[in-house]
């Protein structure tokens, strides 16, 4: 018999799918709509960061008020080099205008219409509009904490990168759950763009013709799982800093303690991992077959879920991912907390007990606020 938590999902998935496709039919005219209201808005005022060669699109949306972490991203951006473009898809107040305002070059707001690629194509268009080509293009929205401490070498990293588009993770080719396969993509909330791939045909083709969505399934299929191959199409090339076989490569050349740390703050939705993952740390770590056992159960774990998700403790420690998504995360099915709650409580707990180095304040305040309201902390 079905378990009643998969017939729930399922059902979900064919009315998010049903959804996206009826979408088909009536989003041309919302997003032509959209364009003439773009076009018809005035070029934003020069604010506290002057125009610079490099340029941060930086989406946000935030409702309830600009949260302090937003300011220090601000911060981290112009102290790389970057003039950030915030682009709003929700209105600001007055009070987050001002806060705003020293860290950011120009601040668009807009209506809450296509996702985080809706917003980073009005960022591109913008631009174009305004005749500004950057040298280095760096597109992020606030969907992670990011860095999660201030002096983050994480843009000098993206730069040092020999490709004309680079992003965070990377996402080889999969076969699709029903046949089919999803070409290599890179996520979507952190992605640095170069001079010649401004420039390109491909890059302005791909923004200007781009199909902006406010439904889930579309957004992903068109926007995340599109762009590297767009570009990579085009003779460009496309690289993501991290990925889930540099990762299992890299935790095989770790010492005994390393990965016992690895297995001390690894999260889980899956019951039978997470006992697996608790029988392996109470094992003897002396018998000669143990590190294997951790390796391909770490293999097996991130098959099912994001590496970084699972296993925050070498994701920081020993790759210097300095971003932490704010999302809840898949529960699996069970009722318990989501796999990214379980992930930033362990990360606290790493940090506390000093096995992972302090986070920013911004970022710690929020994700204890955040973990206190769940009743997860």
């Amino acid at each position: 018999m079905i378990p009643i938590w998969k017939l729930k999902r399922e059902l979900g998935r064919l009315g998010e799918e049903t959804a996206a496709r009826l979408a088909n039919l009536y989003e041309p005219i919302l997003r032509k709509r959209h364009d003439a209201w773009r076009d018809r808005q005035p070029t934003p005022q020069d604010l506290g960061i002057g125009p610079r060669p490099k340029i941060a699109i930086f989406l946000i949306y935030q409702p309830k008020g600009v949260a302090p972490s937003i300011l220090a991203t601000l911060s981290w951006l112009a102290a790389n080099g970057y003039a950030p473009l915030v682009v709003s898809n929700t209105p600001l107040s007055g009070t987050d205008r001002a806060r705003l305002a020293p860290l950011a070059w120009r601040v668009f707001e807009r209506p809450n219409f296509g996702y985080d690629f809706g917003g980073y194509r009005d960022g591109v268009l913008l631009l174009q509009r305004w005749g500004i080509t950057p040298e280095r293009l760096l597109i992020l929205n606030d969907s992670v904490w990011m860095p999660t401490r201030p002096d983050s070498s994480l843009i000098a990293r993206l730069e040092a990168v020999p490709a004309d588009v680079v992003g965070g993770i990377e996402h080889p080719a999969s076969t699709k759950r029903y046949g089919g396969t999803h070409r290599g993509h890179l996520e979507s909330y952190l992605l640095l763009v170069n001079a010649r791939a401004c420039a390109s045909d491909a890059f302005g083709a791909f923004w200007r013709d781009y199909p902006s969505s406010s439904k889930r399934l579309n957004a992903i299929r068109r926007g995340e799982r599109q762009f590297a191959s767009r570009m990579r199409d085009a003779g460009l090339t496309a690289q993501g800093l991290f990925s889930r076989q540099a990762f299992l490569d890299g935790l095989a050349q770790q010492e005994t303690s390393f990965l016992q740390k690895t297995l001390t703050y690894a999260s889980y939705v899956e019951p039978e991992l997470a006992a697996e993952g608790v029988q392996l740390l109470e094992s003897d770590a002396n018998d000669q077959t143990w590190r294997d056992r951790v390796i391909q159960h770490i293999a097996r774990t991130t098959i099912r879920r994001r590496f970084n998700a699972g296993f925050c403790y070498p994701s920081d420690a020993l790759f210097g991912m300095d971003f932490i998504k704010k999302s809840p995360g898949p529960t699996g099915g069970g009722s318990g907390a989501s796999l990214h709650s379980r992930m930033r409580r362990k990360h606290l707990e790493a940090v506390r007990a000093g096995d992972l180095a302090p986070l920013g304040a911004e970022v710690m305040a929020e994700i204890m606020a955040r973990e206190d309201r769940s009743g997860s902390a």
